[in-house]
């Protein structure tokens, strides 16, 4: 069953960058430069939802495209 996911970008001893969401990790874009994309464990796409309503655009774009990074 495939399953929205939330990814990080982080890198070594930096802060983390971008916010992606995906329904795999194959289906993200390129990381920055030193960075890599980390999956954020115990993440919930419904209670993600429920906390800020202005992500469901941005699900939707994920379900479509298969991935969607959030503005920051």
């Amino acid at each position: 069953m495939n399953r929205l996911q939330k990814f990080v970008e982080q890198g070594a001893g930096q802060k983390p960058g971008r916010t992606a969401y995906a329904l795999s990790a194959s289906a993200l874009p390129e990381p920055g430069r030193g960075l890599d994309w980390r999956p954020v464990s115990g993440f919930s796409a419904a209670d993600a939802a429920l906390k800020e309503p202005g992500l469901k655009s941005v699900f939707e774009e994920a379900i479509k495209r298969g991935y969607a990074v959030e503005p920051r």
